[in-house]
């Protein structure tokens, strides 16, 4: 059962988030301790490394538009746009509109949406570890792997949100 503080710090979050968490709910209803485990997902989800806002959102964005997760993709939409990211790159990312993209981010791009797809692009992978180093080689790998983490999970439980308009608010 879901006690008082747990639902009011889900309320938090939702606003943060902007968008609703209903199987984060259904989780903290039925098993605390899932919940628990579940939260520990947050810190890859949101670790981004020594990379540039614009190339770790870059890879998110292009993930997430793999998984098909509607309100996984307004989720760092949001995040992107609280950490600077421009707008105008948000909107080529969310169309896919690669000719649009620096060099350097459509490589991202097309790496992340790969890797999503379960395409090993080994030429891909050294640029990237070139460019950004180990750390962020791995940085981008956790970026790719939460893409298809939660919109599992929400998908598992019958909470996943395909074609929603995605909305760009300041």
């Amino acid at each position: 059962m879901m006690n008082w503080l747990v639902r009011r710090r889900l309320d938090k979050a939702e606003k943060f988030l902007g968008v609703p968490i209903d199987e984060t709910r259904f989780i903290a209803k039925h098993s605390m301790k899932a919940l628990r485990a579940y939260s520990g997902l947050q810190g890859i989800s949101r670790f981004h490394g020594p990379l540039e806002a614009e190339v770790y959102y870059t890879a998110k964005i292009a993930a997430y538009r793999q998984e098909d997760c509607g309100s996984c993709l307004q989720i760092t939409v949001n995040f992107a746009k609280r950490d600077g990211v421009r707008t105008e790159l948000i909107r080529d990312l969310l169309a896919g509109r690669l000719q649009a993209l620096p060099e350097l981010l459509r490589d991202v791009y097309r790496f992340a949406a790969e890797q999503a797809n379960r395409i090993d692009n080994a030429e891909l992978r050294e640029t990237m570890r070139e460019r950004y180093g180990d750390e962020g080689l791995i940085t981008l790998a956790l970026a790719i792997t939460s893409a298809g983490t939660f919109p599992t999970l929400k998908r598992a439980l019958g909470y996943a949100t395909s074609c929603s308009r995605i909305q760009i608010v300041a």
